[in-house]
C-alpha cells in the first residue's frame, strides 16, 4: 500500500513527541505501530539516542525513509499521556489526518500544568523529605530544602539561555553545595552530611537511569547504552561539582556513615513528600497525581521493612519497585494512564545517589593517597560502588517484572 506524506509526518511526530520525553524505546515502538496499524500501513522504526527513523513498506519493500531529530530529552507526563490517547483515538474513530497532526502540534506547545514556582517549592519540600529520610534533622530539611529550591532556579535560568546540559548540572550541584556547606560551618545543622549530599541527590538523572535498565531488559541496547552513558557523565558533572564545593567550605564526605532510620509511619509521610515533588516536576497529570504519591509512600514503606526485618536495601529495593510496578499497572487501566506516568515519581526517589556520591568521594580519596589508602577505606567504596550499582538495577527491573509476569499491555 502507498503512504503519503501526511501519514509519514504523522508518525515521525508521534514518536519523536513520545521520545524526547523519555518514553522508553519499546513504548515508542509500540505506539508508532499502533498508530500505523490505524492508518493501514506498515512500517519499522529504528530508535537511536537523538534520532527516530522510520522505514515505510511501498509495494513489496520498505524503501520510504523519514528521519527526524530528537533533542536533549526532557520529561513531561502529561505530554506523553495525550499522544497516547490521541493515537488511541485515531485507533477507535479514525480520526482524520490533518485533525490528529493539528492536535499533535497543539500538544507539543501545550505549556506545563504547573506553575515554575510551584515545582520549584514541590522539589524543595521533596529534598527537605528525602533529608528527613536519611537520618537528618529538622534544620537539614530547611537547608537541602533552600539549597534545592536555589539550584532549581538556576537550572531554570541556565537553560533558559541553552547552556550545555552538563555545565547546568554540574552549576546546580556547586551552588546548592556551597549553600549547604556555608550552614555547616555556620553550625546550623546536627546532621551536616545530610545537608551536603541531598541537594545533588536531587540532580540525579533517575529518569534516564530508569529507562536506560528498561531499554537493556527489553533488548534495546543501543539506546539503553547511550542513555546510561548520559547518566554516568551526569552524575559524574554532579560529583565534580559537589567535590569542588565541599572542599572550598571544607567539609569532607565520608565514604560510610550509620543512617538513623525512622518510624514506618514517618518514613511514609516523608516518602509521600518526596513522590509529590517528583510527579509535579515530571508534570504529571493533576487527576493521577494521588495515585503516585501513594505508590511513592508504599513503595518505600516496603523498602523500609525489608531493611529492617527482610533481607536488606538492595533487595528492597527490587521488592518495592516491583510493588510499585503492580500498583502503577493497576492505576493504569483505571485512569487510561501509561506506566511510567504513575511509577516514575514514585521509584526516583529511591535511586542510590547518596551511594553513588560516597562511591565517588572514596575513589578520589584512594587515588590522592594512592599505596597510603587504608583497608577500610578501599573495602568501603567497594562497598557502596556494588550497593549503588545493584540498587539502581533493581528499580526498572522491579518496574518491569509485572509486565513481564502479566503480559503487554496496549
Amino acid at each position: 500500500m502507498e503512504y503519503s506524506e501526511q501519514e509519514a509526518y504523522l508518525l515521525s511526530l508521534a514518536g519523536r513527541l513520545l521520545l524526547e520525553n523519555s518514553v522508553r524505546t519499546e513504548g515508542v515502538h509500540q505506539a508508532v505501530d499502533r498508530l500505523a496499524k490505524a492508518l493501514g500501513i506498515e512500517v519499522r522504526v529504528f530508535v537511536e539516542y537523538k534520532a527516530l527513523m522510520l522505514t515505510i513498506k511501498t509495494g513489496y519493500h520498505f524503501s520510504a525513509r523519514v528521519s527526524t531529530p530528537v533533542p536533549l530529552m526532557k520529561i513531561d507526563m502529561a505530554l506523553t499521556n495525550r499522544v497516547l490517547h490521541l493515537i488511541e483515538e485515531v485507533e477507535k474513530t479514525g480520526k482524520e489526518q490533518e485533525d490528529a497532526i493539528a492536535q499533535l502540534e497543539k500538544i507539543r506547545q501545550t505549556p506545563p500544568l504547573y506553575n515554575r514556582w510551584l515545582v520549584v517549592l514541590m522539589l524543595g519540600l521533596a529534598a527537605g523529605g528525602l533529608a528527613k529520610i536519611f537520618g537528618g534533622d529538622w534544620s537539614s530539611f530547611l537547608i537541602a530544602g533552600f539549597a534545592t529550591a536555589i539550584g532549581v532556579i538556576l537550572r531554570q535560568e541556565l537553560g533558559k539561555r541553552q547552556i550545555n546540559f552538563f555545565s547546568i548540572v554540574f552549576a546546580a550541584a556547586f551552588v546548592g553545595g556551597i549553600l549547604a556547606g556555608m550552614a555547616i560551618r555556620l553550625g546550623l545543622t546536627s546532621t551536616p552530611e545530610v545537608c551536603l549530599l541531598v541537594p545533588s541527590m536531587m540532580l540525579v538523572p533517575g529518569v534516564h537511569l530508569i529507562n536506560a535498565g528498561l531499554d537493556m531488559v527489553e533488548n534495546h541496547m543501543s539506546v539503553g547504552i547511550a542513555r546510561l552513558g548520559f547518566s554516568l557523565m551526569t552524575l559524574g558533572a554532579i560529583l565534580f561539582g559537589l567535590l569542588l564545593s565541599a572542599n572550598l567550605t571544607g567539609t569532607l564526605i565520608a565514604v560510610s556513615s550509620n543512617i538513623t532510620a525512622l518510624s514506618l509511619g514517618e518514613d511514609i509521610i516523608f516518602a509521600g513528600l518526596v513522590a509529590a515533588g517528583f510527579a509535579v516536576a515530571f508534570n504529571v497529570p493533576k487527576k493521577i497525581l494521588w495515585a503516585c504519591i501513594l505508590c511513592g509512600m508504599v513503595g518505600h514503606g516496603v523498602r523500609l521493612l525489608c531493611i529492617q526485618f527482610g533481607p536488606g536495601i538492595i533487595w528492597g529495593n527490587l521488592i518495592a519497585s516491583t510493588v510499585v510496578g503492580l500498583m502503577a499497572m493497576y492505576f493504569s487501566r483505571w485512569f487510561k494512564s501509561s506506566i511510567a506516568a504513575i511509577s516514575f515519581g514514585a521509584v526516583v526517589g529511591m535511586i542510590p545517589g547518596i551511594f553513588a556520591f560516597r562511591a565517588g568521594s572514596g575513589f578520589i580519596q584512594i587515588m590522592t593517597l594512592g599505596s597510603n589508602a587504608g583497608l577500610p577505606l578501599i573495602a568501603n567504596t567497594i562497598v557502596m560502588t556494588g550497593t549503588a550499582v545493584l540498587m539502581t538495577l533493581g528499580i526498572p527491573l522491579g518496574i518491569g517484572i509485572p509486565s513481564i509476569i502479566f503480559g503487554r499491555r496496549r
